[in-house]
């Protein structure tokens, strides 16, 4: 009876919460198939180059509080593909491609929500896009993506407008790959390599140190999914597939040296979403139901949350 009760009580640790689920939040004005996102003060700052329909851009301020949209002024310039990072009252846009010419950019964008105004800060050292942005309170980092310094890990100093060059490339470039800050590390998960294939790497950044190190590898390789921190553990959602030729709806979250299966997400899979998380949620937004092609044409307009 003894060795029974123990075995229910691991299984039972062992298992998912019961109380861990997803609900829906307010849905996006417009599907997109394709955004990213900022926290900031309680807010995220949520854009897009591709919207679903007319490919006109997107940029409103999400209230994670009271689960509410407001428009705010859109980006001056016809981009796509371009990363979002905010902090002490700014929001960056660092890079892209510009939609008409297809053109990678090295453009440097500011937005002061209390004047709601942009501004041209320069630019990057090189063109990139598809790339992740991260600012930490005083650096701006922009790390991978498509462009010849994909592997170089750069950062920008608002208050002396430098940028720098840091030691240690990404030992395995990418673009589209999901990112979230454990610690004082940035860690990316999956995305494309130089060769244009997905992959199912996991990798982290030290912001200190500036050295990366491996965590264990996804359970498949896989672009366009969302990371999040939860309660110090990481969580994996979503993604696209070419070796399954499918968007996935997996979540999984890494449990020791294993990634282990979750549940799935609500209403099928999503790749190319805008995410957020922090110790007690995991919010997606908009992204796309199909992949390759279809991806513009299957764009949501939902908003899943997570709590554990």
């Amino acid at each position: 009876m003894k060795s029974f009760f123990l075995f229910a009580l691991a299984y039972v640790l062992a298992a998912p919460s019961a109380l861990a689920e997803w609900r829906e939040g307010t849905r996006l004005p417009t599907a997109v198939p394709h955004a990213v996102a900022a926290e900031m003060d309680g807010k995220l700052y949520v854009m897009s180059g591709k919207v679903g329909q007319g490919l006109r851009s997107f940029f409103e301020q999400y209230d994670l509080q009271n689960d509410g949209w407001r428009p705010l002024t859109p980006l001056p310039v016809n981009i796509s593909q371009y990363a979002i990072a905010a902090g002490t009252g700014r929001v960056f846009v660092t890079g892209g491609r510009e939609n008409n010419t297809a053109r990678l950019s090295s453009g440097l964008w500011i937005y002061a929500p209390d004047t709601a105004v942009w501004l041209e800060l320069g630019s990057l050292p090189s063109p990139r896009a598809d790339h992740v942005s991260y600012f930490d309170g005083t650096r701006l980092f922009i790390f991978g993506g498509i462009g010849r310094d994909a592997a170089i890990v750069q950062s920008f100093n608002p208050s002396t407008s430098q940028w720098s060059n840091w030691k240690n490339r990404m030992p395995v470039p990418v673009s589209a790959a999901a990112f979230a800050r454990l610690g004082d590390e940035v860690v990316f998960a999956g995305g494309i390599n130089e060769r244009g294939r997905p992959v199912n790497t996991v990798q982290a950044f030290h912001l200190k140190k500036g050295t990366w190190r491996q965590l264990p590898a996804l359970p498949l390789a896989v672009s366009g999914g969302a990371l999040a921190v939860i309660e110090g553990a990481l969580h994996f959602a979503g993604g696209f597939s070419p070796a399954k030729s499918q968007v996935l709806e997996s979540h999984n979250k890494l449990v020791g040296q294993r990634w282990q299966r979750q549940g799935a997400l609500p209403g099928g899979g999503r790749h190319r979403m805008a995410y957020f998380s922090s110790d007690d949620r995991f919010v997606l937004i908009g992204g796309a139901i199909g992949g390759g092609f279809y991806a513009l044409f299957t764009a949501s307009d939902r908003v899943s949350i997570f709590t554990p």
